[in-house]
């Protein structure tokens, strides 16, 4: 194990992106990356290195992030957690897409897409122009890969409502997406 005070600058970075990138706020981010470092050290003695240290630590982040999403979810009124937008006109009556509706070709290899950091920051774009409840809704199901139960408790929410908001952030985001990063190119 190497010297707790060197974990600061060795893994601080790393974990406040990782912490960023669900929460989506700087300063939150920031404070259980902070709790992650002290619950490390004084749990550093069951540390029994099945795992690397930054592995180690960011499991015990991402419990922070749950334990703060949760608590988040407490303080919200299930009213103020639908927002009531809406997302007319996608399908039609018979349940397909219609044509203003339907997905554009993204082209390309999507995982190769995800793993550029120009995607990530598109990505984080289009997760900030969501509203909290449905951007946690998707970091914690899509991002995270918390079962569906286990995502509707964190949140707070019935599993129907937890339907709705994924629904909306899927949406949402891949408008997004289409707009600022799969769109096509002007001709020129």
């Amino acid at each position: 194990m190497t010297d707790p005070a060197a974990w600061p600058d060795a893994y601080g970075d790393r974990l406040f992106r990782y912490a960023l990138s669900r929460l989506r706020d700087a300063r939150a981010a920031e404070e259980l990356v902070q709790e992650t470092l002290v619950t490390a050290f004084r749990s550093r003695d069951r540390f029994q290195g099945a795992s690397s240290e930054l592995t180690w630590m960011t499991g015990i982040l991402r419990n922070k992030i749950f334990e703060h999403l949760r608590r988040q979810a407490k303080e919200a009124a299930l009213g103020a957690v639908d927002d009531g937008a809406r997302e007319d006109g996608l399908f039609a009556e018979d349940g397909h897409w219609t044509k203003s509706g339907a997905p554009a070709d993204w082209g390309g290899e999507p995982a190769k897409a995800a793993e550029s950091a120009e995607f990530a920051a598109a990505l984080r774009a289009c997760l900030d122009a969501l509203t909290p409840a449905v951007a946690q809704a998707f970091v914690l199901r899509e991002m995270e890969g918390l079962g569906p139960a286990a995502c509707a408790e964190a949140l707070g929410v019935p599993s129907n409502h937890l339907a709705v908001l994924l629904y909306r952030a899927r949406m949402r985001l891949r408008r997004c997406l289409e707009r600022s990063w799969f769109a096509p190119e002007p001709a020129r």
